[in-house]
Order: structure tokens, then sequence, then C-alpha cells
């Protein structure tokens, strides 16, 4: 006993059958090339993590290294009893060590620090002056000490004697 619509329910179930086959492989395709783009987004993703990383990095280091470059430079005026060319030998290495890590970086990533090097440089050669200018003052008040020393002792030797001096 056939039913009577028996070749239009084939065709219904093999359309069934061909829609469903056809959906199940457009799925599978579809979820495929998600995971592949998903994957390739995914390596993309870490790949720019790991650069930001590295950039994040050579930011730290070059924080530190300023840090320590002001550190250092602080000293220049707090104790006498300091070795100042030693110190500014250290501090011009320093600074040194510091323009070569910012010559390896992009310009636009080092900006900032290119501009606190050239201030630095600022500062070390107001120091250097300031420094030469204390010396010579201290050269020239010791002078003047000396001179008033002598100018007293000379004024005593001559009131000794009698004789008058006239200012």
């Amino acid at each position: 006993m056939k039913a009577q619509n028996y070749k239009a329910i084939r065709e219904a179930v093999f359309k069934f059958t061909l829609y469903l086959v056809a959906s199940v492989v457009m799925i599978t395709c579809c979820f495929f090339f998600f995971m592949k783009t998903s994957s390739v987004e995914v390596s993309e993703i870490l790949e720019k993590a790991k650069n930001y990383d590295q950039i994040h990095s050579t930011q730290l280091d070059l924080k530190e290294k300023m840090d320590s470059l002001y550190y250092y430079a602080s000293w220049l005026s707090t104790d006498s009893r300091i070795n100042y060319r030693l110190l500014q030998n250290s501090l011009s290495e320093k600074k040194l060590q510091f323009s070569e890590v910012l010559s390896t970086l992009p310009e636009k990533d080092c900006l900032l620090y290119k501009k606190l090097i050239s201030q630095v440089n600022i500062f070390f050669d107001t120091k250097d002056s300031l420094l030469m200018v204390t010396n010579e003052l201290n050269s020239v008040r010791e002078e003047l000490k000396r001179c008033t020393d002598e100018n007293r002792e000379i004024s005593r030797k001559l009131s000794i004697r009698g004789l008058t001096f006239e200012k």
C-alpha cells in the first residue's frame, strides 16, 4: 500500500535532505571560516600585545634611566665632600647611554625624552658655569682676605714704628 502522493512525499523528503545537507555544509563552512578568521585576529592581537609590551618595557627603562640621571644630578649641589669631577663623568656616561637608547627608538616615541635630555645638557652647562664662578669667587675671596690681613699687618707694623698711614 503506497500513498497516492508517494512521489511528492519522496521529492519533499529529498528536498528536505538536500536543504539540510546544504545547511549543515554552509554552517560548517561558516564555523570553519569564523575559526580561521578568529585565529588570524588572535595572532595579530598577540603580536600587537608583544609589541606594546616591548614599548612599555622600553619606556620604563627610559624612565628609570632618567630618574637615575636626576638622582645623581641632585647630588651635585648637596655635599662639598663629593668628588665633583667623578660625579660629572658618571653623569656624562649615563647621559650618553641614555642618548644611545634614544637613538635606537623611533622619533615619535621619544620626543619627550629628547627634550628632557636637551634640558639636562643646559642644566649641566649652567651647573658647570656656576661651579666655575663659585671657584673664582672663592679664590677672589681668599685673595681679598689675604690682602686684608696683609694690610692689617702692615698697618700694625707702621703704627708700632710711630709712622702714620693715611687711607
